[in-house]
């Protein structure tokens, strides 16, 4: 009776020691064809989110504000206390940014280069953010995954998406890491809005 009563109590400590978090996504998303089609299916979002790119020695931290259509995406990467550093504007055109006198105006990519430090990977990342391959490059899944990740390459860039959670009926990362040839970009998202 004594043993009994002694695995009891035991086993109810054990338990007790547990804690209870929130609850997480277990979802491969890269192989869930339903998800993948309702992602591909909405044309207008925003993400509001922290962006932190480190390459070499340098790294910075930025707040930012995506506004993607089908036509163009509208990035404002901004200071913890709302000053803007950079306006993008992506499109088929090109790469418009907001100069020193408010104006937005075409920018090349060694000037994009000059002003981010990096030229972003701007035909994959509308997919890549949300938690889908670029159906423009080859597709290269990674056989070490970690768990509660999917990690694929493409286009030279390795992609981590992570922190999964359902906003409006669809699987959506929370966290978004690139790296490509010492280049590192953690993305954040605190808030989708579709």
């Amino acid at each position: 009776m004594n043993r009994y009563f002694l695995l009891i109590i035991l086993v109810t400590q054990l338990f007790a020691c547990t804690s209870v978090g929130s609850v997480k996504l277990n979802v491969n998303n890269t192989q869930s064809q339903e998800n993948t089609e309702k992602i591909l299916a909405i044309q207008q979002w925003q993400l509001l989110g922290r962006l932190s790119v480190r390459h070499h020695r340098e790294s910075w931290l930025t707040k930012l504000d995506w506004r993607h259509d089908f036509l163009i995406d509208d990035l404002t990467l901004s200071t913890s206390l709302g000053g803007v550093v950079a306006k993008l504007m992506h499109s088929k055109a090109g790469v418009e940014m907001l100069d020193e006198g408010g104006v937005m105006r075409p920018v090349s990519e060694r000037e994009l280069q000059s002003a981010l430090g990096y030229v972003p990977p701007w035909a994959h990342l509308p997919y890549w953010v949300r938690g889908v391959a670029s159906p423009k490059a080859p597709l290269l899944i990674n056989n070490e995954q970690v768990l509660g990740e999917d990690v694929f390459s493409q286009d030279g860039w390795e992609v981590r998406l992570g922190r999964y959670e359902e906003v409006g009926g669809i699987v959506l990362p929370g966290k978004v890491y690139l790296s490509k040839d010492g280049l590192k970009i953690k993305l954040i998202v605190d808030e989708w809005l579709m």
